[in-house]
Parts: C-alpha cells; sequence; structure tokens
C-alpha cells in the first residue's frame, strides 16, 4: 500500500485545481515499475538497502506516492502523484484531474471540453458533445462531490471478522462475498468451508441416527403390538374353551 498524501498537503479547493490547468501548469507524467516493490519508507532491493532521504539526510519516512480521489460514481482510487527531480515539489495528481467523462456514451479518460467518441460519431443526444453537462471529470478530491454515487456496500459481512468488508461496508450478493473471499483470503476460505462441511457431516450423521433410532422404537412398538395381539387372541380360545356345553334336548 502506497503512502498517501495527507489532506493538509494539497490543495482541496477543486476550483483552483480547474483554473491551474487552464493555464498550463502541470508534470510530464511518468512510468512507475510495476515489479518493484513499495520503498516508500526503505527496504532492501536485491541485495541492496535503500531509504528515504532528503538533502542528502536520512529521513525517517518517505515522501507519499499518492493521494486518495473518487470517482465520478463514488469508487475510491489512489492517484499517484508526480514528483520533480529535486523531491521537494509534486504535482498533486493534477493529470489525473484533467480527465473527463461522457454520461452520453459512457466514455471517459480523454481531456478537453468534448467527448471525442460523440464528436466522431457525430452523436444526437448530445449534439456531438456540444451538451456541456454531459461531460463531467473523472475523478473528485471528496467524496461529497461526486454526482452519480452507486451503491457498492450491502449488509452481508464477509465471513472473516476482521476483514473490513463488514459492518455497513459488506456486500450485496452471497457470491459477490464468496468471489471476495476466494480472492482475498484464499487459504481461510477453504479452512472456513472445510469446518463447514465438517460440522454439516457431523449434523447429518446426528439426524441420521436420530432417524436411526426413531425407526428401531416403531419397529419395536410394532412388534410388541404384534406379540399383545397374538396375547390377547390366545386368552380368547382359552376363554371359549373353558366354557361348559349346553346339552341339546330331544
Amino acid at each position: 500500500m502506497p503512502r498517501v498524501v495527507e489532506a493538509t498537503e494539497v490543495d482541496t479547493d477543486e476550483d483552483r485545481v480547474d483554473a491551474d490547468l487552464d493555464e498550463g501548469a502541470g508534470f510530464q507524467p511518468f512510468s512507475p515499475l510495476d515489479t518493484a516493490p513499495d520503498l516508500t519508507d526503505g527496504g532492501k532491493l536485491g541485495g541492496v538497502k535503500v531509504f528515504p532521504t532528503r538533502d542528502h539526510k536520512k529521513q525517517a519516512k518517505g515522501r507519499p506516492a499518492a493521494r486518495r480521489a473518487w470517482m465520478w460514481n463514488g469508487t475510491e482510487s489512489l492517484l499517484p502523484l508526480a514528483w520533480n527531480p529535486d523531491g521537494t515539489m509534486h504535482d498533486g495528481a493534477r493529470r489525473y484531474f484533467q480527465k473527463k467523462h461522457c454520461l452520453c456514451c459512457r466514455t471517459g479518460g480523454f481531456r478537453g471540453k468534448q467527448c471525442p467518441n460523440c464528436v466522431k460519431s457525430n452523436c444526437d443526444q448530445c449534439g456531438a458533445s456540444t451538451d456541456p453537462k454531459k461531460v463531467i471529470p473523472c475523478f473528485y478530491l471528496s467524496k461529497e462531490r461526486v454526482p452519480f454515487p452507486a451503491r457498492f456496500y450491502g449488509s452481508i459481512n464477509c465471513f472473516l471478522e476482521f476483514c473490513p468488508r463488514r459492518d455497513g461496508k459488506g456486500f450485496l450478493t452471497e457470491q459477490d462475498m464468496r468471489v471476495h473471499a476466494r480472492t482475498r483470503h484464499k487459504m481461510e476460505y477453504q479452512a472456513y468451508m472445510e469446518a463447514q462441511q465438517a460440522a454439516k457431516s457431523d449434523e447429518i450423521a446426528s439426524l441420521r441416527e436420530q432417524v436411526n433410532s426413531l425407526i428401531a422404537g416403531r419397529e419395536n412398538g410394532q412388534r410388541a403390538e404384534a406379540e399383545r395381539e397374538k396375547a390377547r387372541e390366545r386368552m380368547a380360545k382359552a376363554r371359549a374353551a373353558r366354557k361348559p356345553k349346553v346339552a341339546s334336548k330331544q
């Protein structure tokens, strides 16, 4: 996780950011190495130990590498910062705040006041992107200014108790939670499922024993009833045999 610039270290006034962009302020983009580890606060790169410095002096913490922003639909993002060679000033990720999003064709990431896709297709819904209300910024400096916040969280919590996706930040569906668990908590989810299956097997075995006990009790009851019925028949025959015979009259 890169170090995120604090709110007090950047200009949070969006109008001033737009004004700076209109005046041409900005930095050339750079391409950080994707394979390099996070060395913000120092560490080892190969066999070399590195640590942050400023004016040739060792620092306890490195400079921030990103700032927090929110997309037009409310998705939280981290925008990389570009620093000058001296490491004394960054661009505040302004090159990302230049990017726009078209509400008409859902194209995003372009710069300028018109959507190139709608201009090319001569879109009749926005007048070939001449409607300024159809083009909005891609990123915003605060979550409250997001124009079309989407509902990303639900009431279904992650199975892992210490996962942050709980208590109002859960998932919309059970399937989303399972996908999250299989990707973010693979080993824990496997152990959890094995425990669930073991508990289910124990429950099935207990239910099977209860069913077998009920069946055995029913069979024993049926046998006992049959024995009682036979006993009643024998007693009836014995009583009939003890009755005296009445002689017939001539």
